[in-house]
């Protein structure tokens, strides 16, 4: 490996045409600037994508759950998962969680009046967490 280097550092004294280590430490340099100031936005980015479609899921779920609740003729306040509604038709498939990595389901609450009041990360047994609702 040193003869190599040697060998081209020779061949550069009497080649005058490629780039000196430090040009080339120079151009390492703003690229890794470059790369320092771009990933954290592209992240950030990809990040409120994954709520956005987290977000257009839930309001499917909804009115897929509001559908369900008149078809069923129910009058008391209901919960549906949205695998539920996909095994029932109301969906075409269970959407995916996108944004958050501990819950795999929707799960969408009914009122008594046959409005959706919020849809809520949940896994398929029904646990949720009611403290954030995709449709505020």
């Amino acid at each position: 490996m040193i003869l190599m280097i040697a060998k081209a550092m020779k061949r550069a004294g009497r080649d005058k045409r490629g780039f000196t280590l430090v040009e080339l430490m120079a151009v390492m340099a703003v690229l890794a600037i470059i790369a320092a100031i771009a990933v954290p936005r592209f992240t950030g980015t990809i990040n409120q994508a994954k709520i956005n479609a987290d977000k257009s899921s839930a309001l499917i779920v909804a009115r897929a759950a509001e559908q369900k609740w008149i078809d069923d003729g129910e009058d008391s306040a209901e919960d549906y998962l949205a695998s539920e509604l996909a095994t029932a038709n109301y969906l075409r498939e269970k959407p995916k969680v996108q944004a958050n990595s501990t819950y795999t389901n929707y799960k969408a609450e009914v009122n008594s009046s046959g409005k959706c009041t919020g849809v809520y990360y949940s896994n398929d047994n029904g646990t949720s967490t009611s403290s954030s609702n995709l449709l505020d």
